[in-house]
Formats: structure tokens, sequence, C-alpha cells
């Protein structure tokens, strides 16, 4: 994916919330990393108050190559806690040099936790629903309110948010083009007949959970709408019926991303030895020197 490193326009702000990551180009924080062509973006939240710091867990998986290659939405969540590593370290890269100058970074959303639209958790979204719970511990302070942080900021601060993006790419380097790939093998899943068999019964659920919406997309929308609204209650109800109508489709999926995912091991054999090689001190060192820790969201 490209991940631009631009402020979302205010009017995209609240849908960024609620939208799982696509596969495609999407708007995200100017301290986030930059990523290669074809991962998914991730969409984050546009200000602090909308979102609530995530419960975490702090266990390594197994094998550090189930950070990068998910297969099922549960997976998601090393992915998600690998992303929001390289954000923290950015986001803590860009403060500091900002505090050096005496000055205060633009208000921006801070690193968040974002689900994949691809590879949905349905056992989160069952729990939590569209709920804005993802704020990764241990970022920078926020801005006090009416803090004399510039709207736009000059070349010096832009310079600390160019050195909090190269911060981030340090760490997707490591990982990325294998990730991309990876993604692009996802992508194809998709367009299978029998899984746009199962996509068509959705809209069908969805009516009968008395959801008007025809299909995936309409469906997004309405979130869209209820969270403008501040209707928490209906998010997280939606985020239900989300949860229990995907699962026939999720049923197709799966089996189909674990045949192609042990083909994908096996061709990409070499990237998979060199990932596992690189990334556990990349890793290790964004945590010392930022002092910060990777952390996975909890279903």
């Amino acid at each position: 994916m490209t991940r631009p490193i631009r402020r979302p326009h205010a009017s995209r702000r609240l849908r960024a919330v609620v939208l799982f990551a696509a596969l495609g180009s999407l708007t995200v924080a100017c301290a986030a990393p930059a990523s290669p062509p074809g991962t998914p973006a991730p969409a984050v939240p546009a200000t602090r108050s909308a979102a609530r710091t995530a419960a975490v867990s702090y266990d390594m998986p197994a094998d550090i190559t189930s950070l990068v290659l998910p297969t099922t939405g549960e997976d998601t969540r090393w992915t998600q806690g690998l992303d929001a590593l390289g954000s923290l370290a950015a986001a803590w890269e860009a403060d500091g040099c900002a505090r050096d100058l005496g000055q205060s970074l633009p208000d921006s959303p801070p690193p968040m936790f974002t689900r994949y639209r691809a590879l949905p958790d349905l056992t989160h979204l069952a729990a939590h629903g569209f709920a804005a719970d993802n704020l990764v511990p241990g970022a920078p302070t926020a801005p006090r309110p009416g803090a004399d942080a510039p709207a736009r900021p000059g070349p010096e601060l832009r310079t600390c948010l160019s050195r909090g993006r190269a911060v981030g790419q340090e760490l997707v380097e490591v990982y990325g083009p294998l990730q991309s790939a990876w993604f692009t093998e996802v992508a194809t899943i998709d367009r299978t007949p029998e899984v746009r068999a199962a996509f068509a019964g959705l809209g069908d659920c969805l009516t009968a959970h008395r959801v008007d919406a025809a299909d995936e997309s309409a469906f997004f929308d309405l979130v869209d709408q209820r969270l403008q609204a501040a209707d928490d209650t209906a998010a997280r109800g939606l985020g239900k019926v989300y949860a229990t109508c995907m699962k026939p489709v999720e049923a197709v999926r799966q089996p189909l991303r674990a045949r192609a995912a042990s083909r994908f091991r096996a061709s990409h054999s070499a990237e998979i030895t060199t990932v596992r090689a690189r990334l556990p001190g990349k890793i290790a060192d964004l945590e010392k020197r930022y002092r910060i820790r990777i952390s996975f969201p909890k279903p």
C-alpha cells in the first residue's frame, strides 16, 4: 500500500475512525511511516478525543513472521502491533525533535491500532463493535488545549515530521516488501467465484438483522452515519451484526487463505528467512531507542 503522509480532510475524519483498511491508498497521520506499494493502508481517527486506549498484550508470537503474514482476522492483531510500533517510534522521534526546538507539533492523529478490511477480526467486532478503543499505549503526551502549536508546520517542524517518517520507514523496510506480496495474494482470493458467491448473501443477512444496507460498501456508509451522529450504541450494535453476517464469507475465505499461505511461504522462503533474521533486531532497536514496547490489541 501507499501511505501518503498528509492529514485527512475534515470530511473524511469520522469515516477514518470506523472503516477497515482497504487494499489501496488512504490518508493517514503525518507522523505515520510510509510503506511500499501494495500494502493495505490503515485508516485512523483524526483526533485524540475520538478514541480510547486499547487493551493490549505484550506477548510475542512463537514465529516472528506471524507479525507480517496474517491469514485470519485474529492474526492481524500481530500485524496491527507491528504497524503501530513503527508509528509509535515515528511519533516519539518527531515529538523529541520538536521539543528540542522548543516548539509543539500541530495536532494530528496519534498512533493507532488499525484493522484490516480484507481480514476482518470478527471476534473483536462481536465484542466491541465499531468502537474507537484503538489508541496505542505509550505515545507522546497530547498537546494541551490551547497550546501554542501551529496549524501548519514551518520548515523546522516539517524537518521533525520527516525525521519521524524516516524512523517509521526503518521498520517498514524490513518487512514491507514481503507483506506487500502477501496482501496481493489475499486480494486475489476475494476475486474467486466462491468468495463472490459468499458475499452475495451478505445483503440478505444484513436485511434480516434490520440493517438497511445492500452490500458491504453501503453497510460502512451506514456505520459512518451513526458515528457522525455520535450514536455509539448503534455503532457497537452494527459491529455485532457485521461479525455475524461475515461469518459465512470468512468460512469460505479462510481455507483459501490457508492454502495460499502454504504456497506463499514455500515460494518466498528466502525472503521469510531474511525477515526472521532482521525483524527481531529492528524491533529491539526501536524499543530501546525510544523506550517503548511493541504491543498487540486484545480481543
